[in-house]
């Protein structure tokens, strides 16, 4: 049976994945002993009530301590919230990333919608393929089990949703003869218009400083 504790492990220079802060004290050594900047909370209500965490106290404790602190939060193992929620939190983590920040990713125990969230950044914004990415995921997180369904269920539906410039660019990939293969157009078309996509999220939201 799982039981919490406060730990982490770093999946680049400037993504940490790990468990969530109870406390203001805890935020403290994520600060000082992660040396993270940023903190991106994916817990639900939920969570939050489960784990009777004091979630004002953390934007508060961030705030004074000079840390970003945004919250997305997509309910624990709810495969459709994963996936209708997943854009939003891929532009907040993109937001603090461009931003410069140093940041740690935390869902409950750290092992499912945050490795989540971390394989749709290094995915869909900074171009990685999934099993490069899932590498890195484990090597600095053993244990994290992303969904994958909803991970392609929402690669899906950003596709979908953006067809018609994606057909737009794919065609003028075609035109310019790059790969001469449609498949390969297509597939270029689609990293670009999606990447595109969630960058513009993160643009059109406010800058978070709290939750």
């Amino acid at each position: 049976m799982w039981t919490w504790s406060l730990n982490w492990g770093e999946v680049t220079p400037t993504i940490i994945i790990g468990s969530c802060p109870m406390n203001p004290e805890h935020l403290a050594r994520i600060r000082i002993e992660a040396g993270a900047s940023a903190v991106l909370s994916l817990q639900h209500d939920d969570c939050l009530k489960h784990w009777s965490i004091d979630f004002p106290g953390l934007v508060l404790a961030a705030q004074r301590s000079g840390m970003a602190l945004a919250r997305h939060p997509i309910r624990d193992f709810d495969l459709e919230d994963m996936r209708r929620q997943l854009p939003g939190a891929i532009a907040l983590l993109a937001q603090q990333q461009l931003a410069g920040h140093r940041t740690y990713v935390h869902c409950t125990a750290g092992l499912g919608r945050a490795p989540l969230t971390v394989l749709g950044l290094l995915t869909l914004v900074e171009g990685l393929d999934p099993e490069q990415a899932i590498r890195l995921i484990l090597a600095g997180r053993p244990g994290a089990v992303p969904a994958w369904e909803a991970y392609h269920g929402c690669v899906e539906d950003l596709a979908a949703r953006h067809r018609n410039h994606i057909e737009h660019r794919a065609y003028e990939l075609y035109q310019s003869g790059v790969h001469n293969d449609p498949d390969a157009d297509w597939a270029e078309a689609r990293a670009e218009v999606l990447r595109s996509e969630l960058i513009r999220m993160s643009n059109d939201l406010p800058y978070k400083t709290n939750g």
